[in-house]
């Protein structure tokens, strides 16, 4: 078994147990292991993954882990439409 560190940010941490919630935590995986195998043995569904980086670099669910790794998980990013709320700088409101 190898290991690494991996850590969940913003809404993905609710899939985790409180344990590993909001900060980094170690991870043991087996040879020839992906990331998306990875995140399904921890229970983070990959369906709500927009970003991974490995070492800082982006990478893919197809990423084979190394031993060390330091994993960064980000969810969906996601916009608001707030420009109702810019009317005052429109000049529609006074």
């Amino acid at each position: 078994m190898a290991n690494l560190t991996i850590r969940f940010y913003g809404e993905l941490n609710d899939y985790l147990p409180l344990s590993r919630q909001w900060g980094s935590f170690f991870a043991e995986y087996g040879d020839q292991t992906t990331f998306n195998s990875l995140v399904d043995s921890i229970g983070v569904p990959s369906s709500e993954i927009d970003l991974i980086l490995v070492n800082g670099e982006a990478v893919g669910f197809d990423y084979l882990l190394q031993e060390n790794d330091y994993i960064s998980v980000y969810p969906l990013f996601r916009s608001v439409d707030i420009s109702p709320l810019h009317l005052i700088n429109r000049g529609y409101l006074t």
